[in-house]
């Protein structure tokens, strides 16, 4: 562990992760092979002339080291940028971005439909439930009279209560869990849309107006 975090505040590491850089990439840039730019990293091998100019070149547009400290060794690496640095990169493609907007909200329409038949279920299980003791007791044991005058009247009874029980059953706990699921990608994919909405609108207002074209009446 004490080595790993002592790699992480060498110049060879610090320039192959401020440019996002493999070991195998950097090798290439360097003309040297991965096992070199691993001893490099690692400090097994000091760093030759041939391959200390264009490091340093690389290193001259880094940030200044933040000073090496025990705290300083044992924190993560800082995660990616979420935004791309500016004048670094043409601009994103507008009709791809919204292309996939209107995927993700006609995804995420088809998954609302899905949940929303299995909360009519449970809505309509908790209507029974909730009437399912005056239903009970509407219906008491058919009486010795009625089983006498009528063969199938203990038959027919306990069907009933067992139909009006499976009726107030509470939805199970498989399709509980799907519609929880079904609310976690419906989250994702509306969030996901909204991000892509935001950056449009910000393609939008930070693009050069179009001149418009005079029209030829004749």
């Amino acid at each position: 562990m004490a080595r790993r975090a002592r790699n992480r505040t060498t110049l060879v590491f610090r320039v192959r992760t401020w440019f996002g850089l493999q070991q195998d990439e950097l090798a290439l840039y360097l003309g040297v092979s991965k096992a070199t730019v691993q001893s490099m990293e690692s400090q097994r091998v000091g760093i030759g002339p041939a391959v200390s100019g264009p490091l340093l070149l690389l290193l001259a547009q880094l940030p200044p080291p933040v000073p090496a400290t025990a705290e300083t060794a044992a924190m993560p690496l800082p995660p990616p940028p979420t935004e791309l640095v500016p004048n670094s990169a043409e601009p994103p493609e507008a009709a791809e971005l919204d292309f996939r907007r209107r995927v993700c909200l006609y995804q995420a329409a088809g998954l609302k439909d899905q949940a929303d038949k299995l909360a009519l279920q449970a809505a309509t299980r908790a209507r029974w439930a909730q009437a399912l003791p005056a239903l009970l007791a509407a219906y008491p044991a058919p009486t010795t009279e009625e089983v006498a005058a009528d063969d199938d009247a203990l038959r027919h009874h306990a069907w009933l209560l067992s139909w009006l029980h499976f009726r107030a059953r509470p939805l199970p706990a498989a399709d509980v869990t799907r519609w929880h699921l079904l609310q976690a990608r419906i989250a994702a994919l509306e969030t996901e849309a909204a991000a892509l909405a935001a950056t449009l609108a910000t393609l939008q207002s930070t693009s050069p107006s179009r001149p418009q074209s005079s029209e030829v009446t004749g």
